[in-house]
């Protein structure tokens, strides 16, 4: 059974790759029908240590993946450009017609078992309910990423219906752990900078995923047979506002940093001058927006029971704060926190390179 896994070289890709590498038996595969597609200036030190095989392409180029899906059974699409700060444009060429030439050339493969399409919470938006959201969660997307996402998985469902094309989608939330380079060190930096707030009273949850958990769920939906036709959301641990301030906090020897608190409303305000003052001055999107302030300020959980009941697929890591100390831990033990000059020294800048050589 030959598999193929776009974003291999990101941070969920990644994971997936050493977890059907290192757990071959259990998944019933062998290393050498393990294939990634990476572009030519792909960064793929890592995944040689792994001796998996490389497909070169691009999500861009449609070309190129009719040769990477030939004679694949599976495929496992991560790749995406992922911040909320990108263009529009770059969003909808990748993320929303890269995924539409990936699924046409696979809808004409014999060998087609399924396709499992990585998507986001964010498609339901931020504006919730504060109770658990099941699959059938309308969609409300908020940010051009997100909205990207809830396109591509109408096309996803188009090959599905249209084509027959056998596909399940994962919605992932917050994605945290060992080798996270863009949520947990923008927290670092944030307390280094002394923005941590507090907004509310600082007791409303959302939901976040360990990424070996992330991966092990997206294996799960493309090696069981059952699941076809479906959408899962999956998660680890639900964590509150509070704890996942104060455990950050802790983690980096901050214990005595009192964290200012925000009325909710305040910081919507607040937010909102700050993207009026971004177009003004042409700096395009501001970094703080109100949909940030709703991301930690909103009770946003997810309901896995479907995940858990049709493909019999549980977390492994539900200790919350665990999996953040790992998190920064991670950080600390490959000096990427200069604590003297307090300054992270590794974001995730991958989607950079699209920016700046947009064809």
């Amino acid at each position: 059974m030959a598999i193929l896994i776009t974003g291999g070289t990101g941070y969920v890709g990644g994971n997936l790759v050493e977890e059907l590498i290192q757990n071959q038996k259990e998944w019933g595969i062998d290393k050498k029908d393990i294939f990634v597609l990476v572009r030519e200036e792909s960064n793929i030190d890592q995944l040689k240590k792994l001796g998996v095989q490389f497909i070169i392409g691009d999500l861009k180029k449609p070309d190129t993946l009719k040769k990477a899906v030939k004679n694949k059974s599976v495929i496992f699409h991560l790749g995406a450009v992922v911040l909320d700060q990108s263009p529009p444009e770059l969003l909808h060429e990748v993320n929303v017609l890269g995924t539409e030439a990936l699924l046409d050339a696979f809808s004409k493969e014999k060998e087609a078992k399924k396709f499992v399409f990585v998507s986001t919470w964010g498609v339901y938006g931020y504006k919730v309910k504060a109770k658990p959201m099941t699959e059938d969660q309308p969609f409300n997307p908020t940010t051009d990423y997100h909205k990207s996402k809830v396109d591509a998985e109408e096309i996803v469902w188009k090959y599905h219906q249209q084509h027959n094309v056998p596909v399940a989608v994962a919605r992932l939330p917050m994605i945290l752990g060992p080798g996270d380079t863009l949520t947990t060190p923008r927290v670092i930096q944030a307390f280094f900078d002394g923005k941590v707030k507090f907004i509310g009273n600082g007791k409303n949850l959302f939901s976040s995923v360990q990424v070996r958990d992330a991966a092990r769920a997206i294996i799960t939906m493309g090696i069981k047979k059952e699941g076809n036709g479906s959408v899962y959301n999956v998660k680890s641990f639900d964590i509150s506002q509070k704890d996942y301030w104060i455990t950050h906090m802790n983690a980096i020897g901050y214990s005595d940093v009192k964290i200012p608190t925000f009325p909710k409303w305040f910081a919507m305000f607040y937010a909102w001058t700050k993207e009026v003052s971004a177009k003004i001055k042409g700096k395009g999107k501001a970094t703080l927006t109100r949909h940030r302030v709703m991301r930690y300020g909103n009770t946003r959980v997810v309901d896995t029971t479907k995940l858990q009941n049709e493909l019999n697929w549980k977390p492994k890591y539900t200790d919350s704060k665990q999996v953040v100390k790992d998190s920064v831990k991670w950080l600390e033990e490959n000096n990427f926190i200069d604590y003297e000059n307090k300054k992270v020294l590794l974001l995730r800048r991958w989607e950079d390179h699209f920016i700046k050589n947009k064809d």
